[in-house]
């Protein structure tokens, strides 16, 4: 079976940058600066790749990895600092959190123009066998997605996975916390069906259009399945997209409103790390040229 991975292939290529430095990683640093060969490796979790596949990919990724790291990381390391002026005065009102988030989206725009033609090439470069494999690990995650998140899954444990994600910035919850996240979840019945709902229906539209990728507007279709992605999620999905963000800007102000001072201070400690690592990342800019 191949190994289960967070979110679509082309997906893969458009957060996969950003997602290494801003995630869960130990080290931040070390997951950054092996990130192109990273991204190969779960590209194929996906399909087996060709050697001529694998140098092509690689050479993309890492010519992206150049401009990230001039251009994007310092953008990253001047919100971080400014993440930590404001936590430092121990509080942080719903309409800033819901602003960070909003930051925090507009750092992908730039990353889907760079993106997108890697994951094109990629996808064009596929025989109709590798499609098929393709195909068949979406279906095979998106049922092991459905086993795990719905029919094995308690309540508990989606308890533990929230509170495991949240520990990663504040720390170790305290009992008012644990609850917050209970009820959180408690009242979003049907959340997790209404995203696999979703899933399912934005891979049954991309597989439709891996059949047509030699066309001349593969490309710009696929721009749009990525970064207009929640269009192809179906109705239901959509109708409760607003609703989510709302919802986690909600849990994130009361975590926070019950949060000691230790929480704080270790909320302050991982921004300051992470920025530390996105200064410490960052490549220096390439000369201008000379005007002749």
């Amino acid at each position: 079976m191949k190994h289960r991975l967070p979110g679509q292939v082309t997906r893969i290529l458009l957060f996969s940058l950003l997602a290494l430095q801003l995630g869960a990683c130990s080290s931040t640093r070390l997951s950054y600066q092996f990130a192109d060969r990273g991204v190969v490796w779960w590209v194929e979790d996906y399909v087996d790749l060709t050697g001529t596949q694998e140098d092509a990919l690689l050479q993309d990724l890492r010519q992206m990895r150049e401009w990230h790291c001039q251009t994007q990381l310092p953008r990253y390391s001047d919100w971080l600092a400014e993440l930590r002026r404001e936590t430092a005065r121990g509080e942080l009102p719903p309409e800033h959190i819901r602003y960070h988030r909003q930051q925090l989206a507009a750092f992908l725009e730039p990353l889907s123009a760079r993106a997108v033609p890697v994951a094109s090439r990629l996808l064009k470069s596929l025989t109709d066998e590798q499609v098929r494999e393709l195909v068949a690990s979406m279906e095979e995650q998106q049922a092991e997605y459905r086993r795990e998140y719905l029919d094995e899954d308690t309540p508990q444990e989606a308890v533990e996975r929230v509170v495991e994600r949240t520990e990663r910035w504040l720390g170790d919850l305290n009992d008012r916390q644990v609850a917050i996240i209970r009820q959180w979840l408690a009242d979003r019945e049907g959340a997790t069906e209404a995203w696999l709902d979703g899933r399912g229906n934005w891979q049954a539209a991309f597989s439709s259009l891996l059949e047509q990728r030699r066309q001349a507007d593969f490309e710009d279709r696929l721009r749009d399945m990525i970064i207009h992605y929640q269009r192809y999620q179906g109705e239901a999905y959509q109708a409760r997209a607003g609703r989510n963000a709302d919802d986690i800007v909600q849990l994130t102000h009361k975590l926070l409103v019950a949060a000691d001072d230790r929480h704080w201070r270790h909320l302050q400690e991982e921004t300051s790390d992470l920025r530390q690592d996105m200064v410490a990342l960052a490549c220096p800019a390439e000369p201008a040229t000379a005007a002749r």
